[in-house]
């Protein structure tokens, strides 16, 4: 999935290094995004990271899933490869 102008964002360098990619299209390739992220993304993926940061993996499971079709086995990966937040 072509995450258009998102494409080229740079990935923090702990998370670049847990995934072993730079940009979020290179993350998002390797994750299986399958939808494209709208507008209204930004509450939810704030609202994730919020959650992370309280060891709360269940909203960014929620939106990897629901909002960006990653499949469940993918997103539980991801989470998994997570640095500490």
């Amino acid at each position: 999935m072509d995450l258009g102008l998102l494409a080229g964002y740079r990935l923090p360098p702990a998370i670049a290094e847990a995934f072993g990619v730079n940009t979020a299209q290179e993350l998002a390739d390797q994750i299986g995004v399958t939808k494209r992220p709208t507008p209204d993304l930004s509450g939810s993926a704030d609202a994730a990271y919020q959650a992370l940061k309280r060891g709360d993996t269940g909203p960014a499971r929620a939106l990897l899933v629901q909002k960006l079709g990653v499949s469940e086995a993918n997103a539980d990966a991801a989470l998994a490869k997570l640095p500490p937040l």
